[in-house]
């Protein structure tokens, strides 16, 4: 199957679904969006870290400091503790969904958004939480080694305070304490070892750097977010509307257009029903030509499935006819007494003075045919050839194209003289082919019958089936496939 008609079937079949489902997410929450006012935005900047080796790792250091301020930032203690400072009432739930954190290229510097319904609310709690994140990435960086400086520092303190005491016990005259003296240089190798310590963390205290807020909370320009929601709710409900149909289609697949059709079945398209006379006269002309190459003289029209609408049938039926019905007028013609009336064979009827009825010039005298009785009555196929009636000037019958020759009415009521017989007008002869709906067809009958499918825009799959089992079970030709443009309604 091709992608076209994958998409046509979709299209043609489903697209009001689709239409609906479209639009009507759009509106509503278009309509829903307009109605409500635009959250205040309120953005800072943070430097997350000092560190050169973060700044040189590109755009994987910068993902890291993203998700570490996204972190803080989000942390339901940090919340509350912000909140509580500010004596705002918020969900921090619901605060934790409006922050967001985004970076700056390839820098350590972030940007931290936070919104609310209220600007001046939004800006104070995005310095109160910009505040708070740098606090606690300085203390995740730092706070290892100023706790350790810190013990250092203590140690330092206590030892200095016992080195006064020893110094002046080793140093006593006239007896100097022996002890105290080693318990001096003790001491004295711990100071130095702590203070070289302490100097070693504070290099690496200086390498680790420090997070700070490089620019204040500020809020941002206001912008209509119901244009944008609009189109992703109508996306969204196409998608659906798309899904929805691929679905139905899998469990009533369709054709769609007539041409795909008539190729399904292996016939030809004939024409258009409904697209006026002109289109209407040439499917006449097709389906005539169809039933004489199959040798059927009568043509029936199936639905695909269901039965057809009576006028479109009508309509079919006529132009397969065609113009094919006229009314025809005699008038008596003098002849020489010996000569019997006779099947005329020429083009028109001629009256007394050599002139055709219509008026046209005598282009010679009536042809003689074999004799005849002068009656006045007969049929051409299957059609009575009627007298006007008495008291009327001329007869006037209607004849159809037959298979037989055409024989003409005297006058109804008027006397026949010897002399004054009915010379018949000749009608171009055609075989007729009769179109009728599927119920008309009397099963029982010998006559053969040829097929022609009537389809809409969209076909079903089952429906095919259905005419391939009548041609199947009946044994007539399929003669082709006539068009439609609208959904056809039986």
């Amino acid at each position: 199957m091709e992608i076209d008609e994958v998409a046509a079937r979709v299209a043609r079949s489903y697209w009001a679904l689709l239409l609906v489902m479209t639009v009507v997410p759009l509106v509503l929450v278009g309509g829903l969006m307009s109605r409500q006012d635009p959250p205040a935005v309120a953005k800072t900047r943070l430097q997350a870290t000092a560190k050169a080796a973060d700044a040189a790792a590109g755009d994987a250091g910068v993902s890291t400091e993203v998700s570490q301020v996204k972190a803080f930032a989000t942390s339901e203690n940090l919340l509350s503790g912000v909140l509580g400072q500010l004596r705002l009432h918020r969900s921090t739930s619901k605060l934790a969904k409006s922050i967001s954190v985004a970076g700056l290229g390839t820098s350590t510097v972030v940007e931290l958004s936070v919104k609310d319904r209220d600007p001046q609310a939004a800006r104070r709690m995005t310095d109160g939480i910009g505040a708070a994140v740098v606090q606690e990435i300085n203390d995740s960086n730092q706070g290892a080694i100023t706790q350790q400086i810190a013990g250092i520092d203590k140690r330092v303190r206590d030892l200095e305070k016992k080195l006064g005491p020893l110094s002046r016990r080793a140093g006593a005259q006239p007896n100097p304490d022996i002890g105290a003296a080693n318990e001096r240089e003790r001491v004295q190798a711990e100071l130095t070892d702590l203070r070289s310590n302490r100097s070693d963390l504070q290099a690496q205290l200086l390498a680790a750097g420090n997070a700070s807020v490089v620019q204040p909370a500020v809020l941002a320009p206001k912008s209509n977010p119901a244009v944008m929601m609009a189109a992703v709710a109508g996306l969204v409900g196409l998608v659906a509307g798309i899904l929805v149909a691929v679905v139905t289609e899998m469990a009533r697949p369709t054709v769609p257009g007539q041409r795909r059709v008539a190729r399904r079945l292996g016939v030809p398209l004939l024409g258009w029903a409904d697209r006026g006379p002109a289109e209407l006269a040439d499917l006449g002309r097709r389906v005539r030509l169809a039933a004489r190459k199959e040798e059927v003289g009568n043509v029936t029209l199936v639905g695909a499935p269901g039965p057809l609408p009576a006028d479109l049938v009508s309509s079919v039926a006529s132009a397969v006819y065609g113009d094919r019905t006229k009314v025809v007028g005699t008038r008596p013609v003098r002849q020489r007494p010996g000569e019997g009336g006779g099947i005329v064979t020429g083009a028109a009827a001629k009256s007394k003075d050599g002139k055709a009825k219509d008026g046209k010039p005598k282009d010679g005298g009536p042809e003689k045919g074999g004799p005849g009785d002068g009656s006045g009555g007969g049929t051409v196929d299957g059609a009575s050839l009627n007298s006007s009636g008495p008291g009327t000037g001329r007869s006037r019958s209607v004849v159809r194209a037959g298979g037989g020759t055409a024989v003409m009415t005297k006058k109804s009521g008027e006397a026949v003289s010897p002399t004054d017989v009915t010379q018949p007008v000749p009608v171009p002869v055609r075989a007729v082919c009769h179109v009728h709906a599927f119920e008309d067809i009397d099963p029982g009958s010998d006559d053969e019958v040829g097929v022609v499918v009537v389809v809409g825009p969209v076909t079903r799959v089952s429906g095919l089936e259905t005419v391939r089992d009548l041609v199947a079970a009946s044994g007539w030709p399929l003669l082709g496939v006539i068009a439609t443009s609208r959904k056809i309604k039986g």
